[in-house]
């Protein structure tokens, strides 16, 4: 039996030396030896990130329970002024050369979602731009993408992209996929059209000088969307054979830069979009049955495995 004074840190280093685990699990496991302190920041960030998605939740019902009292130019007045309060917490610790907070990170992202809530909300009431509404969330895209270079926030950056591809008319709805009609077509290019203007976003970022640190939002992004729309081809029968062009491209594309960079998430994106793709057309072929059931059983085991290979390799290579 293990004494209360006994530390299992040096068997912890050992470990890492041996390769049974990585630097970080063995760093946090004699952190915890010590009794030292350790970061709770993915923790942290889960927190604020559901307080955020909560406040949101709450100001639509606020707004929905309260429209017919106060009427919508109050109600429009009251969510910019919270807006205003949002980003003012910013602009303040930016002028005093401050670096901003995890929590005034989110609420920056409060503000950003408010602004959107907002400017939607006056668009469905007073429908300034009439049949043309879809151009709000062009503007709420550049607006995001200015506040987000300007206040150099990467959370912000993701509002105003997915404001671009509401724009773009990508839904995250599962049953436009499956829609044979022209809906799952117009989908895949639109996404694949969207995917293309955020790595040329990405590209000029680099070339102007903007923050690195946005690279990794714009390739994740294209990546996600690019793969959604490459989905939606190949469960089209017209446009099946672009669809699985277009998905072999890009799982190579992800592959490769999972191998050349170290970003193992990529591999997952390659690996679990071809193997999502591949139960879906074995779905569609073989229509129902035990035969279906097994390949697609085969399938998930095949990618997982794949999985599992690359994430050894990596940590081989490290």
């Amino acid at each position: 039996m293990i004494s209360p004074m006994h530390s299992l840190e040096m068997e912890c280093q050992e470990l890492e030396k041996a390769g049974v685990i990585a630097e970080p699990v063995a760093a946090q496991a004699a952190a915890l030896e010590r009794g030292t302190i350790f970061s709770v920041f993915e923790e942290l960030r889960f927190a604020l990130y559901a307080a955020v998605a909560a406040i949101t939740a709450g100001i639509g019902l606020l707004v929905k329970d309260n429209l017919d009292r106060l009427g919508p130019i109050t109600l429009v007045a009251v969510l910019a002024l919270a807006a205003a309060g949002c980003y003012a917490t910013a602009l303040r610790t930016r002028w005093q050369g401050k670096e901003r907070s995890i929590g005034g990170d989110y609420l920056l992202l409060l503000g950003a979602l408010i602004v959107s809530a907002d400017l939607g909300y006056a668009e469905s009431q007073f429908h300034w731009l009439g049949t043309e509404w879809q151009w709000y969330l062009l503007t709420l895209a550049a607006f995001h993408g200015a506040t987000a270079y300007g206040l150099r926030s990467r959370l912000v950056l993701c509002t105003s992209i997915a404001a671009l591809a509401a724009w773009f008319g990508i839904e995250g709805r599962a049953a436009t996929l499956f829609n044979v009609g022209g809906s799952a077509v117009r989908l895949g290019t639109h996404a694949i059209v969207c995917a293309g203007t955020l790595l040329v976003w990405r590209a000029a970022n680099r070339r102007l000088g903007g923050p690195d640190s946005f690279e990794s939002v714009f390739e994740n992004f294209a990546a996600n969307i690019g793969f959604w729309g490459a989905l939606a081809l190949c469960l089209t029968p017209g446009a099946r054979l672009l669809g699985l062009g277009l998905l072999a491209a890009l799982a190579a594309a992800s592959v490769f830069k999972a191998l050349r960079g170290g970003e193992e998430i990529f591999t997952v994106y390659g690996t679990a979009y071809v193997a999502l793709t591949l139960c879906c057309l074995e779905a569609q072929v073989i229509k129902y049955g035990l035969a279906v059931l097994l390949l697609e059983l085969a399938t998930v085991i095949a990618g997982a495995l794949l999985l599992w290979s690359f994430h050894r390799n990596a940590a081989a290579r490290a």
